[in-house]
């Protein structure tokens, strides 16, 4: 079974053999995983079963703060993390109408679509990051995009307007290629719940992005999500538009045989293998064994993509890694 049928599989709720995992790292891991353990590829090495049309147009003003396509720039911490803060605010009350949208470069994202064009193997993904949400707080600022929420402010709802058309262009222009499905990631929650609250949630995030996956599934492609923190209050909120696979399951968040017994007919899970507590300070021993009582408890009947919760960070050790893919490889279905 190739791992893009093996994927497939798992979120049309089919038992595979093996449950299919995905192993997603920054820039710092696969220099140190590669130092360790040389190899001209590292997700290849640990065979993972997924891959990424990525499409990220940025300019690094110097080593540790980069410019992103929507003016926005981004000051990188310590800690090996690749994404950083936001140090400006392109966009507020007076311009939101003004403000003008980048073009989409074309050179940037042929370079991701022809990744995916060459890739017969996995299951190919479009990534669409900053889908809504987070790319209007990163536009307008945290603290006026949560009290514009709440106040129902005519300047964040023709942001999020204008964010969610951006978008739509974008995803007319790539859902023609050939592959399997679109990651919307869009980080809505912390760890005791939703950022915004159900209620502001439902009011303006949900029906954009109810449009947004619809468009995805008109061409007949699956509809991924990567969101942080726990939503599991509106898992059916998600479900009801459309969403087939939730990441990121963090542990530390949800009881997992719960989740699985109530949403998994409904939703593949993707994660629950911890970078925040169990990978950076556990044994090779313990996330053996963790891991895999984790597929036992996601991945029976399908449903589960085996993978730890975030990007591997540099402080996880290798033989930590080498672990999960040990313990995924140990547990058989058959």
């Amino acid at each position: 079974m190739s791992y893009r049928q093996a994927v497939i599989d798992a979120i049309e709720k089919k038992q595979t053999p093996l449950t299919p995992w995905a192993f997603e790292m920054t820039g710092e891991f696969e220099a140190k995983y590669k130092k360790e353990r040389p190899c001209d590829n590292v997700e290849r090495d640990l065979e993972s079963h997924v891959m990424f049309g990525r499409y990220k147009d940025v300019r690094f003003i110097n080593e540790t703060l980069y410019e992103d396509a929507f003016g926005v720039q981004w000051q990188l911490g310590d800690d090996g993390g690749s994404i950083g803060t936001p140090v400006n605010q392109p966009v507020n009350e007076d311009n939101v109408d003004d403000y003008v949208f980048p073009k989409i470069n074309e050179p940037v994202l042929e370079k991701g679509l022809d990744a995916m064009r060459k890739d017969s193997e996995h299951f190919r993904m479009f990534r669409l990051t900053y889908s809504l949400y987070e790319r209007v707080w990163s536009l307008f600022g945290m603290t006026n995009t949560l009290e514009g929420m709440v106040l129902e402010e005519d300047s964040v709802t023709k942001l999020f307007d204008r964010v969610a058309e951006y978008q739509h262009k974008l995803l007319d222009r790539v859902l023609d290629e050939d592959f399997e499905g679109v990651l919307f990631g869009d980080d809505w929650g912390d760890q005791r719940g939703l950022i915004m609250g159900p209620k502001h949630f439902r009011n303006l995030i949900k029906p954009l992005m109810k449009e947004l996956f619809a468009k995805v599934k008109s061409k007949g492609k699956y509809v991924l999500l990567h969101c942080c923190g726990n939503i599991e209050e509106i898992f059916p909120d998600m479900i009801e538009i459309g969403l087939d696979v939730y990441n990121t399951v963090q542990p530390e968040i949800y009881d997992l045989s719960k989740i699985k017994k109530e949403y998994g007919k409904d939703l593949t899970f993707w994660g629950a293998i911890s970078t925040q507590q169990l990978l950076p300070n556990a044994s090779a021993e313990e996330v053996y064994k963790t891991s895999v009582e984790t597929i036992c408890t996601l991945g029976r009947d399908g449903g589960y993509l085996f993978s730890p919760t975030h990007a591997l960070t540099p402080d996880i050790p290798i033989e930590n890694v080498r672990a999960m893919l040990k313990a995924v490889k140990d547990t058989s279905w058959e």
